[in-house]
């Protein structure tokens, strides 16, 4: 409940950054409309491409890194993901839902929350501090791929770490991700090569 709070909280303060940035913009709104009219008129044709990508950068609000529709996807991510952005070089994602996605934001935060927390916990400890995800939905199938960075080399089988050191990065948490992902009767799959660790889960919904 605290780390939903937490989501929620950081959440609402994206939003308010939105709608501040839209107010501004509204109340600039006819001064805007009178230069590129004014440039309109003068066949300005850059200059008026380049003053409406200004307008665009300007309403981008760099906290809201997702924004797919799935209120609570998309709470979860940004919370997430801006968590490792703080503490990681690259943070890579792309996220393709539909808006009513049928899966309860506690069972995502257990899913999601684990998986990228140790995802950026061992990444941190690398070079590279690199991480990746992907989440997309098709025919009834959520798939989620979370990649990282990791500096051991450690033995899995039948989806579990068998190195004594996993408590170091992915241990923690990965059991309770496997029964999550078997209340929706889907598949969890656990590799580590090449120093990238990847962690690919299927839910049936």
């Amino acid at each position: 409940m605290e780390k939903q709070m937490l989501i929620y909280s950081h959440q609402l303060d994206v939003l308010m950054q939105s709608e501040e940035k839209v107010k501004a913009l509204r109340h600039d709104l006819k001064n805007h409309l009178g230069e590129l009219a004014f440039m309109a008129g003068n066949q300005n044709n850059e200059e008026i491409q380049k003053y409406i990508q200004d307008m665009g950068e300007y309403m981008q609000n760099q906290s809201e890194l997702v924004s797919c529709g799935n209120k609570n996807l998309n709470s979860l991510l940004n919370y997430l993901l801006g968590q490792a952005k703080k503490k990681l070089n690259h943070v890579e994602y792309e996220v393709r839902v539909p808006s009513d996605l049928c899966i309860s934001a506690f069972d995502l935060n257990v899913i999601l929350g684990n998986l990228t927390e140790n995802a950026i916990e061992a990444a941190e400890q690398t070079k590279d501090k690199w991480m990746s995800v992907d989440i997309y939905y098709e025919k009834g199938i959520l798939s989620m791929e979370i990649k990282n960075s990791f500096q051991h080399e450690l033995a899995v089988e039948k989806n579990k770490l068998l190195s004594t050191k996993e408590e170091k990065g992915h241990g923690i948490g990965l059991a309770n991700v496997r029964k999550m992902v078997e209340k929706y009767q889907g598949f969890m799959d656990v590799s580590n090569t090449n120093q990238i660790f990847t962690v690919k889960v299927m839910l049936y919904l």
